[in-house]
């Protein structure tokens, strides 16, 4: 009987030891979790499933310039730091000339930063004009300067005068002219 139970005992013994259930850790030791390796190149499976990437379609983008004289008013920076065009008066001559006075106000500084040029363009951006200007006008503020000789093409009724600093460029305020009317805001049209 005394073999037969120590049979039995090294049976259960061995049969714990298979099923893990019998290790030297403590009650402590057991409850934490021994952590994984990290994983390598070869603990990946065989075969993953394949995610497909996004593709990304660009939509094309209608392209339709916006003509200079439709561009909202608003469009320009108010800043005195910037050349601003105040008033046009453009008469025309006998031979169909124009002559174009500007007045322009600029917070000009000395030749580090002044109003340095006015021109006349159509509504496409084109220079019909330009009156340059070869000095600041630092105790003159604001200034009128004009530019005679300037030829309009005949089915252009609109132009647009803009003045630029030496600095910032253009950005003020311009002036749309209708040529077809004798006044409005900031011009006044004098044919003959």
């Amino acid at each position: 009987m005394r073999g037969a139970l120590l049979f039995l005992m090294l049976a259960g013994s061995l049969n714990l030891l298979a099923c893990g259930a019998a290790t030297t850790e403590t009650p402590a030791q057991a409850a934490t979790p021994t952590p994984l390796p990290p994983p390598t190149a070869t603990s990946r499976p065989a075969n993953p499933t394949p995610v497909p990437e996004p593709t990304l379609t660009p939509t094309p983008l209608p392209i339709s310039p916006t003509p200079r004289a439709e561009q909202p008013a608003a469009a320009y920076n108010p800043d005195l730091d910037y050349a601003q065009v105040l008033f046009v008066r453009a008469r025309q001559g006998s031979d169909g000339r124009w002559t174009f006075e500007t007045t322009v106000r600029h917070n000009d500084e000395g030749w580090d930063h002044y109003a340095d040029a006015w021109q006349v363009i159509d509504p496409a951006g084109n220079i019909l004009a330009e009156r340059v200007l070869a000095h600041p006008h630092d105790t003159e503020q604001p200034f009128t300067r004009s530019q005679s000789n300037v030829a309009i093409p005949p089915e252009l009724s609109t132009v647009i005068v803009r003045a630029k600093c030496n600095v910032h460029g253009f950005g003020g305020q311009e002036v749309a002219l209708d040529l077809t009317t004798a006044q409005g805001e900031y011009f006044e049209v004098i044919t003959r």
